[in-house]
């Protein structure tokens, strides 16, 4: 009986743990996930079924986080309510360039979930550097051979400023890099800066090098943005420099050489500043959500403030996490009016990260990275598509393994040109096969193409509506390697002929007929065209002069190239 009792007891323990309910998923901030604005961001995520409420843990202290510690619970859906987001706002404003921690734990009366701990990067308020220099150094750390007794304040203005600089003196002597360096200051991604300074070098022999750069891991390794080679005294001047950096970082100025070279190096007035032209916030909200039962991406964001009036948005993606080293491709630049994309080239059972930035000037930092999480819909397996060029003709391939209310397939082509794409166009519609387990296949041809570069796709439509794209697959037709008119074909002919001709180059092209006698009978073409392989059909009944049984002939002019055949007409 005892064993009995222990049997039941495990598997009532079994069946009670089976039924907690599962974790969150898909977060719309992903792990990893930089520039969340300070004050204006939503956490988004997806809860599993059979949940009787939801908790949210949010903080920068990832141990509270992993312990759902109360004092770090945000949201309390106790007894009966489910939370799928959360508007920071609430929280008031968030720290600049901080680790945030967050996890939602789902509660059913079986027990909780045991929930995966998210983070995010907060993007920092980017501050204006000054730095006058007007009584001390002001938190500047020295780092080189001799230390302080090279970099100094002195209440002097060899600048051409107030008094008040930083001076760089030769005594003590030594040989190789000495450096003073700023305290450290955070940029976020995409931010280019401008740094603008007093300087004046007073030399003494040989060739002096000073400069200035910055540093990312607390001078260990320096970027140089400005430096001067000097052979005599130079300045006073006023340097303006712009650079890109993104994160903590600090600034600096350098010595290197031997400092026997020089008498002075003297600094002042140094600001890092955002150029006007740069937009002062991007685009927020950006928020990714991929469609259940149509194969693609929907984003939609806040359009941000700049100056000048922005001319568009850039959205960038890329396969992965934000933590994926993946790197991010522009996929389309928006007018300024839009505030959504519909994102059709994807795949399914794939997971994307966006990121969106404003276009003016030199464009704006990006703002929030977006994940979407594509499922794995599958009314029809497409299990092959693309495409091969014979002559001026592309034939398109694909088949599928099963199918599902499968009404067809809409073809469709763009033509691109100097890497700019026009839009889609539909060529053709071919019937699918319903329902089906059985393999089917399917061809088309696109034919009498000029030479360019092409893309396809598929639309696959099911008998409801619903649609979904296949990837894209290319094509290149080849310009023709010369001039050329060929025989009119059928020939004898009638009622109609069709006549071929290649064009090797862009040229102004005519294409006229004549009778024996040299009379012009009418013009087919009489117009520039580009490279490429022509088919233009002949009916003599809708030429201006009617026409009887009889030779014929039909003439090709393209630049230079001069041809002419016979052709026949039977009555």
């Amino acid at each position: 009986m005892k064993k009995l009792v222990i049997l039941f007891s495990i598997l009532l323990s079994i069946q009670l743990f089976a039924q907690a309910p599962d974790p969150p998923f898909n977060p719309m901030t992903a792990p990893g996930a930089k520039g969340i604005h300070t004050s204006d961001h939503t956490l988004f995520w997806q809860n599993p079924e059979s949940v009787s409420y939801n908790q949210l843990y949010f903080s920068e202290d990832s141990l509270l986080i992993a312990n759902s510690d109360s004092s770090v619970r945000v949201l309390n859906g106790f007894p009966s309510t489910v939370y799928s987001s959360f508007d920071l706002i609430n929280l008031g404003y968030l720290g600049d360039f901080v680790k945030y921690y967050w996890k939602v734990v789902e509660y059913n009366s079986y027990g909780n979930s045991l929930s995966p701990v998210w983070w995010f990067n907060s993007r920092p308020s980017f501050p204006f550097i000054d730095f006058t220099f007007d009584s001390s150094l002001q938190g500047w750390e020295i780092i080189g051979p001799q230390g302080s007794n090279n970099w100094y304040w002195s209440n002097s203005s060899h600048t051409n400023s107030s008094p008040g600089e930083m001076v760089f003196r030769w005594d003590p002597v030594f040989i190789g890099d000495s450096y003073i360096m700023s305290p450290e200051f955070i940029a976020p991604d995409g931010y280019q800066l401008l740094i603008e300074f007093s300087y004046y070098e007073d030399w003494w022999s040989d060739t002096v090098e000073v400069g200035f750069a910055y540093t990312t891991d607390n001078g260990i390794s320096w970027t140089t943005v400005w430096d001067l080679l000097a052979t005599g005294n130079v300045g006073p001047d006023i340097i303006f420099a712009p650079f890109e950096v993104s994160g903590k970082f600090r600034l600096g100025f350098f010595y290197t050489g031997n400092s026997n070279n020089i008498d002075f190096f003297y600094v002042d007035d140094f600001h890092v500043r955002i150029p006007l032209s740069t937009p002062y916030s991007p685009p927020s909200l950006l928020r990714a959500t991929a469609n259940d039962s149509i194969q693609k991406v929907v984003i939609d964001w806040n359009q941000g403030t700049s100056y000048p009036p922005n001319y568009g948005f850039t959205i960038q993606r890329k396969n992965g996490l934000p933590s994926s080293e993946e790197p991010y491709q522009t996929i389309v630049t928006t007018q300024s009016n839009v505030y959504s994309y519909e994102d059709y080239n994807v795949e399914l059972n794939q997971i994307y990260t966006y990121r969106i930035r404003t276009q003016a000037g030199p464009g704006s930092p990006f703002g929030n990275e977006a994940t979407a999480y594509v499922p794995a819909i599958v009314p029809v397996e497409l299990i092959s598509f693309f495409s091969s060029v014979v002559d001026d003709d592309v034939t398109l391939n694909w088949a599928t393994a099963t199918e599902t209310n499968n009404s067809g397939f809409q073809v469709e082509r763009r033509e691109t040109k100097n890497e700019r794409s026009q839009d889609w166009k539909t060529i053709n519609f071919m019937n699918g096969n319903g329902t089906t387990t059985t393999p089917q296949t399917y061809l088309y041809k696109d034919k009498n193409l000029s030479a360019g570069k092409y893309q396809y796709r598929l639309k696959q439509i099911d008998f409801d509506g619903t649609f979904e794209y296949s990837n894209i697959v290319e094509a290149e037709i080849l310009p023709p390697a010369k001039f050329s008119l060929e025989q009119n074909f059928p020939n004898p002919f009638n009622p109609s002929t069709n006549i071929q001709y290649a064009i090797a180059s862009k040229q102004f092209v005519s294409l006229k007929i004549f009778d024996l006698l040299g009379r012009e009978i009418v013009a087919l073409v009489n117009e520039e065209q580009p490279a490429g392989n022509y088919t233009i059909e002949f009916k003599p009944e809708s030429s201006i002069k009617t026409l009887v049984s009889g030779v014929y002939l039909y003439q090709l002019k393209a630049g230079e190239f001069i041809q002419a055949r016979k052709m026949i007409l039977l009555k």
